[in-house]
C-alpha cells in the first residue's frame, strides 16, 4: 500500500530512512532532537537511585521507600522518550541499546548506575559513530554494521544468563 500509495520522492526517502543514518539530520532538526534528547536524559539521570535500589529486589526497595510504579513510569517515560526521538530522526538504528548497557556493565565490572550511564551514553555512542563510519567507507547501511556487532553480543548476554539460571 505503502508503494502503491507514495509519490516516488518520499518512498525513496523511507527506504533511506529505515536504513538508518545520523548524517540526515539538519540544523532545524537539531532544535528538536536536542531539548528531546536532554530532557530523556535528565529523567534517567532521576532514575538512577531507583535502578541501584531495584538492583537488591523490588521488597528492598519498597522498604527503602521507593514508589516503584512512579520509578517504572519514569523509567519508562525516558526510554520512550529517547529511543523514540532518535529513531524519528535517525532511523531504526537496532542493537546499540541493547548490546551497549550488557558491554558497560562488563567492562566496568560494576552495577552503580551512577557509573553504567555515563558509561553507556559513552560507549553507546563512541561504537555508534565508529560503525556510521564504518558504513560510510563500504557504503552499507549502519543497521547492517551495528547488527553485525550486536547479534553476537546479545547471544552471548541470552547464553550467559541461560546458564547462570540452569
Amino acid at each position: 500500500i505503502l508503494q502503491y500509495l507514495s509519490k516516488e520522492e518520499s518512498l525513496k526517502a523511507f527506504v533511506i530512512w529505515t536504513m538508518g543514518a545520523l548524517g540526515d539530520v539538519t540544523s532545524g532538526q537539531l532544535l528538536i532532537l536536542v531539548p528531546s534528547v536532554f530532557a530523556g536524559l535528565l529523567l534517567a539521570v532521576l532514575t538512577i537511585k531507583p535502578l541501584n535500589l531495584l538492583l537488591f529486589g523490588e521488597e528492598y526497595a519498597v522498604t527503602m521507600g521507593l514508589n516503584i510504579r512512579r520509578s517504572r513510569s519514569l523509567l519508562f517515560l525516558s526510554t520512550t522518550l529517547l529511543a523514540g526521538t532518535i529513531t524519528a530522526f535517525c532511523g531504526p538504528i537496532g542493537f546499540i541499546g541493547l548490546a551497549m548497557p550488557h558491554v558497560t556493565r562488563m567492562l566496568f565490572q560494576n552495577s552503580d548506575h551512577h557509573v553504567l550511564l555515563p558509561g553507556t551514553i559513552l560507549s553507546g555512542a563512541s561504537i555508534l559513530l565508529l560503525c556510521d563510519i564504518i558504513s560510510k567507507i563500504f557504503t552499507l547501511p549502519i543497521n547492517a554494521i551495528t547488527a553485525l556487532l550486536g547479534i553476537p553480543i546479545v547471544v552471548w548476554v541470552v547464553l550467559r544468563n541461560k546458564s547462570i539460571t540452569a
